[in-house]
């Protein structure tokens, strides 16, 4: 009987997101007709849409560390990556406008590519050194130029186990060259909600924590081998010590 109540709601939450996304994305269209800040329009339509759908779904989300977010400042967010719903949770609870670093197939996928471009996200083509460093660049750009956060899950990937993985070197290069401080996240509870390799949710954990640590700064005038490992490790141990509160 479980496993009925369970495809029942999976089904549920799917189209609850795709209907909503529809919603969202139309009207984010039609309110950034003509407009400078279309990035602004769509993020922010995005992330009201989103807190319905998981208001919606029975998600109970716990927001710990709201306040070290700084205002009127561009970031970048670093978070651990569990579950497909990571995403969805960082448009819904993150305070402000950002920009993620995706797939670059996902952008050729109709519609939800247009999407992605007109929300600024960026596109990244995994395995190529050069143009994913040419990714890291723009994705630079963007923080300076536009005044926007970024998000980005370091790990490169979901974790299989929930545990926290390996973070990519990468991470290191576009804090230093970017200038920006960084605020650590952590999610608890998405993977058990959704698993990596599961098509199904699990309706009985629908408890999830969002943790934000404090802005931390870095010297951005070193990008030597050595600086860049203590970032990267740096990062990740403050990861660590949100996912242990």
């Amino acid at each position: 009987m479980y496993k009925i109540y369970q495809v029942a709601f999976t089904i549920y939450s799917w189209m609850l997101f795709v209907l909503l996304w529809i919603i969202s994305t139309m009207t984010a269209a039609i309110l950034s007709i003509d407009t400078k800040g279309k990035e602004k329009v769509f993020n922010t339509i995005e992330r009201f849409f989103s807190c319905i759908a998981f208001r919606l779904m029975g998600i109970k989300v716990e927001i710990q560390g709201i306040e070290n977010i700084p205002k009127d400042e561009a970031v970048v967010f670093i978070s651990n990556h569990q579950s497909m719903l990571d995403i969805k949770l960082a448009l819904a609870y993150i305070p402000t406008n950002f920009s993620f670093i995706s797939k670059d197939t996902v952008f050729h996928i109709p519609i939800l590519g247009a999407y992605m471009t007109a929300s600024g996200h960026i596109p990244i083509q995994r395995g190529e050194d050069r143009k994913a460093y040419a990714t890291l660049l723009t994705a630079i750009k963007n923080l300076t130029a536009k005044k926007k956060s970024l998000v980005v899950f370091p790990e490169g990937t979901r974790s299989e186990d929930g545990k926290l993985g390996e973070f990519k070197r990468g991470i290191s290069m576009i804090i230093l060259k970017s200038g920006r401080r960084v605020v650590p996240m952590a999610i608890y509870g998405s993977n058990q909600f959704m698993p990596k390799h599961s098509l199904l949710c699990c309706p009985g954990k629908r408890d999830i924590k969002i943790y934000f640590g404090r802005p931390l700064s870095f010297d951005s005038s070193r990008t030597d081998r050595e600086y860049t490992i203590y970032v990267t490790n740096k990062l990740r141990d403050e990861v660590t010590g949100l996912l242990q509160t």
